[in-house]
């Protein structure tokens, strides 16, 4: 598997969307992004000949999830995250966002306030405001070693508003890579729990956990499933995002009742043909593939680390316990984030997502996709050291 990992394919020519919004001169130089939240590995290989095999077959209709979906799905949540689950607890969508949108439509009324801790992942404000929403914030709390956590005494001011109704919990975080741990997320669940607040948990990145254990927020305190909506997807796990699949799972029938006819009001029925035989491929053949990217990811981010402590002073490289991300804080060379942002991209060559896209807390920060071949990660941090120099920081 290693020559997964190690081998970069050519994107030109297939739409990928942060290739194609390099710069000219970007792509003239054949510049790698590390921006947008898909990988620059290949899928694995079973995932690949499944893929294969459904495109042979010639017909790509109107597709239902049937009974080998849901044991493939049902399966690698009880062996992978110890969670018992029955295939009528599972909703099928195109995408974890628009999942999201569905569900503040269902679940909650025009003008309530929704808590998101953050810095956090984009599109997760968008979906609020765009849905006439309010966003809560909850800006995460920083500890003197750099380590991110929640704010409790915040989180229970918000939750006990009248006009706070729900929560949007990113685990693991994107973007400071916190696996929260179970003591963390009884908590959550403990406030929600006492002021009626629902908890939709974004776990699109649970199966890549770098350190620590994932805990799955439905099972993680006394009523958690009753009040939670969870959110899952092979996209991220195994490089699948544009095939467009993604389950919820509702154990609560009311909030399942709900979001399915939200879901019929959308118009959104079936699910993506190829994402049913990528999906089922996936859960069925790839562990060990995803073991295997775990450990080529932690060896990136210790590269990564070991060169921010050695070439790069004043940068600050916050520990990536999961996701494929690496959060860094630059705030020490004195750059309004204009600057920093011009600095990293047009005298470092980096195709990064800025941290002010992430909301509170991402000024003077900058999000790395670490999820590429080490070579060309360590390209891209040669450029920046070069940068680093040439600008006397």
């Amino acid at each position: 598997m290693q020559d997964d990992f190690d081998r970069l394919l050519d994107r030109r020519g297939t739409g990928a969307l942060k290739w194609d919004r390099r710069t000219p001169e970007e792509k003239r130089r054949g510049i790698v992004p590390l921006s947008v939240a898909d990988m620059e590995f290949p899928c694995a290989r079973p995932i690949q000949e499944a893929v294969r095999r459904a495109a042979e077959h010639g017909l790509y209709g109107y597709t239902d999830p049937d009974e080998r979906y849901f044991d493939a799905v049902t399966g690698w949540l009880l062996r992978r995250h110890g969670m018992r689950v029955r295939s009528e607890d599972i909703v099928c969508e195109n995408g974890v966002i628009p999942a999201l949108s569905t569900a503040l439509r269902a679940l909650t009324r025009e003008g309530e306030g929704v808590i998101c801790f953050t810095p956090v992942y984009y599109p997760f404000a968008q979906v609020i405001t765009l849905n006439n929403r309010r966003m809560a914030e909850c800006p995460l709390l920083r500890s003197a070693d750099g380590r991110y956590e929640m704010d409790f005494n915040r989180l229970e001011d918000l939750a006990r508003r009248q006009d706070v109704t729900a929560l949007i919990l990113c685990s693991p975080h994107n973007p400071v890579g916190r696996v929260w741990t179970r003591e963390e997320l009884t908590q959550v669940v403990d406030i929600c729990r006492r002021h009626g607040v629902l908890m939709l948990s974004d776990e699109i990145h649970f199966d890549i956990v770098l350190e620590g254990e994932h805990t799955v927020l439905a099972r993680a305190g006394e009523g958690a499933a009753d009040r939670c909506v969870l959110l899952t997807s092979p996209s991220k796990t195994f490089n699948l995002a544009g095939l467009r699949i993604a389950n919820l799972i509702i154990q609560n029938p009311d909030l399942r009742a709900s979001y399915k006819r939200q879901q019929e009001a959308d118009g959104n029925s079936n699910i993506a043909y190829f994402g049913r035989a990528a999906a089922i491929a996936a859960y069925e053949e790839c562990a060990p593939w995803v073991d295997a990217l775990c450990g080529y990811l932690r060896g990136n981010f210790s590269w990564m680390e070991a060169f921010f402590s050695q070439r790069l002073p004043g940068a600050v490289l916050t520990r990536t316990e999961g996701t494929y991300f690496a959060w860094a804080d630059f705030s020490a060379w004195g750059m309004d984030d204009a600057a920093l942002s011009r600095f990293l991209r047009e005298r470092a060559g980096l195709v990064l997502d800025d941290g002010t896209m992430f909301g509170a807390g991402g000024s003077g920060c900058a999000r790395f996709n670490i999820a590429l071949p080490r070579q060309e990660l360590k390209k891209a941090l040669d450029r920046l050291d070069a940068a680093v120099k040439g600008a006397s920081l």
